[in-house]
């Protein structure tokens, strides 16, 4: 079967040129399959390759979260267990006037002659009130020691604050005691704010 005329150039051409007039279309369709096919895929490749750097850089963040949270809840646990002790040695408002009672108890039981026991209005701070209590006493340094020693063992948190003792001359007792103690009671959280000293800054 003769060819047609318009590829007698094509037989007729040196070999070289055959062999080019070959190649030009394997090159054109490794060409597009490449731009088609080839390229599409590195792209996305590469995208994929940086979201998942991003998301093992993520992963990293979230483990050490992960690791805080779990230092901070038992930081919390352990202050909770605290709280709670300290709140056992807080009284309640409830269990106030056994208080003051246990703290006469101790002042008469240790030999001291009470002259005054005046609770004093409450100071109010953010998580606790402070219950001052101005006390008057007589008797021995002894006496005295062993009240102080008594307060210092009540289940209950009694402080000692200002203590002034004065010689008495005319008196079966040597001194005079007046002294300052403080109780506190708990404010749980959601109890209204403490109010602000006058003058202070808003």
């Amino acid at each position: 079967m003769a060819l047609p005329a318009f590829l007698d150039p094509i037989v007729t051409a040196p070999r070289w040129q055959k062999v080019l007039f070959g190649l030009l279309p394997l090159a054109a369709i490794l060409v597009g399959g490449y731009f088609l096919v080839i390229s599409p895929v590195e792209i996305r490749l590469a995208r994929l390759r940086s979201q998942n750097a991003s998301l093992q850089k993520e992963l990293q963040q979230n483990r050490a979260v992960i690791a805080e949270m779990a230092r901070f809840r038992r930081e919390i646990a352990a202050l909770e267990r605290q709280l709670d002790t300290v709140k056992e040695q807080l009284p309640t408002e409830r269990e106030m006037p056994p208080l003051y009672q246990r703290i006469t108890d101790a002042a008469f039981q240790a030999g001291l002659g009470v002259s005054l026991f005046q609770p004093k209005e409450a100071r109010i701070a953010d998580y606790y009130s402070e219950v001052p209590i101005a006390l008057t006493a007589e008797g021995g340094y002894h006496q005295l020691g062993e009240f102080l020693e008594k307060v210092a063992t009540l289940p209950r948190l009694v402080t000692v604050g200002d203590f002034k003792l004065a010689g008495l001359s005319k008196s079966k007792n040597p001194l005079r005691a007046e002294l300052t103690l403080a109780t506190y009671i708990y404010r749980p959280v959601g109890s209204p704010p403490a109010p602000k000293a006058p003058g202070a800054k808003k």
